[in-house]
């Protein structure tokens, strides 16, 4: 099992399969603060938490239903 799972984080790639959007799409929301910035651990890495990204669909939802 590698780390990642065990921290519950992602990478972009990783995070924008897990929200069904395209790699270059979540980058462009990332920074247009539509998502979390996420914690950058390197200069070439950054994480998300699957805890934020999961916060990020449910208060879209909520403003679908709104």
């Amino acid at each position: 099992m590698e780390k990642r799972q065990i921290l519950n984080v992602l990478r972009a790639k990783e995070a924008s399969q897990y929200l069904g959007i395209g790699e270059s799409t979540f980058w462009r929301w990332v920074h247009e603060n539509r998502l979390p910035k996420g914690k950058k651990i390197s200069p070439r890495v950054t994480l998300w938490r699957v805890e934020d990204l999961d916060n990020f669909l449910a208060m879209t939802s909520e403003a679908e239903q709104a």
